[in-house]
């Protein structure tokens, strides 16, 4: 299974990309936001729920069903904890995509425009960040059970456990190149390559080591700023 997608949209004179972080990224960053927002609701189900929307890509199901945009925050705490958590998982994709253009110019200056490399620049974010969240234990645990609410989108019951194994797995560690064994199961081959080449040689390059790292802080500072109504945030 594929943890994450490139979506690149191609036009007669430009790329435009969208570019969303694989989970070790969400899991921080809604490990972040839950003591802020969510804490009302079940820690389990929130992060259960974050994790969720990629299922798409092995249970085959329409992305609309799984991404949900443009849903603010007060919205989110009104949902169950599951729900809640799969509207955050958009709501950080989106934040990523904002972020990322700023610096669209400076990054294609220095890596191809293509498919590869955002695979690449996704799986060496999560390889920085990973050590900013300690309790990966929790996290790894709480995927160990199946929620009602994640057999209402069309995915299997088979497809949802072999998913939550996935991720366990993948999450039971910093990611590391063989992780990206995974992506031949859906991708051509010479992509494949060109991800194993851009993983060792995008590493030590301070500008792409700065963007990916400094996203966490960015996004901390931005969900510590939100104001949110004292009565939703109880």
């Amino acid at each position: 299974y594929i943890l994450r997608r490139c979506l690149i949209d191609f036009d007669k004179t430009d790329v435009k990309i969208k570019l969303m972080p694989w989970p070790a990224t969400h899991v921080l960053v809604a490990e972040t936001a839950y003591p802020l927002y969510f804490n009302h609701l079940d820690h389990q189900a929130f992060i259960v729920g974050t994790c969720y929307p990629d299922i798409r890509y092995p249970a085959q199901i329409d992305r609309d069903l799984t991404h949900i945009h443009a849903v603010p925050l007060e919205d989110m705490q009104a949902q169950t904890g599951f729900r809640a958590g799969l509207l955050f998982h958009t709501y950080v994709d989106d934040y990523w995509n904002t972020y990322i253009a700023q610096f669209r110019e400076q990054l294609f200056s220095l890596v191809p425009k293509h498919r590869p490399t955002f695979h690449t620049l996704k799986i060496l974010q999560d390889r920085y960040l990973y050590d900013q969240l300690d309790d990966w234990k929790t996290i790894i645990a709480e995927l160990g059970t199946i929620l009602p609410e994640e057999l209402t989108f069309g995915a299997s019951e088979q497809a949802v456990k072999d998913w939550h194994t996935m991720l366990q797995h993948y999450l039971a560690k910093p990611p590391q190149k063989s992780d990206l064994e995974m992506l031949s199961l859906t991708l051509p081959p010479d992509i494949v390559e060109d991800i194993h080449t851009f993983y060792t040689s995008f590493q030590g390059v301070p500008f792409l080591d700065k963007l990916l790292i400094q996203f966490y802080p960015e996004i901390k500072a931005h969900l510590e700023s939100v104001s949110v109504s004292p009565t939703q945030a109880s």
